[in-house]
């Protein structure tokens, strides 16, 4: 009966393990931790990009301070997104889902998404945050609830899937925000297909582990 009951053990974990790997196989790297193969460094529409702002060391991509954003050079439809991010003392960033070509004076907040990604606890922004403003939020949008934000200087992470007009935020393993982009004003008339972008917004922020499974 014991002999039994290990193999069945032994079962069970070889094949949650076999699961959690071919779940795993599903995500492709977008960052290749050494490069920015597959991605464009944008400034202002029809602006030369800046340069020197997006450095990569052991592994993780940093945002110099300036106002610049990162860009895949595929645009994605339906996807689920999974990275990591950290932020010092009153850090502002923000992660770009299904942003379009811009056109002069435009912005990738604006006419894509953006998912919050903010020291909530840094003393610049007490008492001045809008509900939607709050990391993890779609920004604009959707409040984020219960984020688990772990504060300045510690990672955290996003698992972003967008499926047709259905957008949901997952941080730190909490489902945070979520919305049908057809039944939100702002979101209506937003593409459902886009680059997915990483913001600069003129404070230090670092991403890291970014990686991508298509769902279309």
């Amino acid at each position: 009966m014991r002999h039994f009951a290990f193999c069945f053990a032994c079962c069970v974990a070889q094949s949650i393990l076999i699961v959690q790997t071919i779940e795993a196989a599903d995500f492709a790297p977008l960052f290749d931790d050494k490069s920015l193969d597959g991605w464009v460094v944008k400034g202002e529409p029809g602006k030369p990009a800046p340069d020197g702002q997006w450095q990569i060391k052991d592994g993780v991509l940093t945002a110099m301070p300036g106002h610049s954003w990162l860009s895949t050079a595929k645009m994605y439809g339906d996807f689920t997104l999974r990275l990591e991010w950290r932020v010092p003392e009153n850090g502002n960033s923000g992660v770009f889902i299904r942003v379009p070509d811009l056109k002069a004076g435009e912005q990738p907040y604006v006419q894509g998404i953006e998912i919050q990604v903010l020291d909530d606890s840094g003393p610049q922004f007490q008492g001045k945050l809008k509900p939607w403003q709050y990391a993890g939020s779609i920004y604009g949008a959707v409040p984020a609830e219960n984020s688990g934000y772990k504060g300045k200087g510690e990672w955290n992470t996003f698992e972003i899937t967008c499926r047709g007009p259905q957008i949901e935020v997952v941080m730190n393993g909490n489902k945070v925000a979520a919305g049908d982009a057809e039944k939100i004003d702002v979101l209506k008339t937003r593409p459902r297909r886009g680059y997915i972008g990483l913001q600069n917004h003129g404070t230090p922020v670092e991403y890291r582990k970014i990686e991508l499974k298509q769902l279309d």
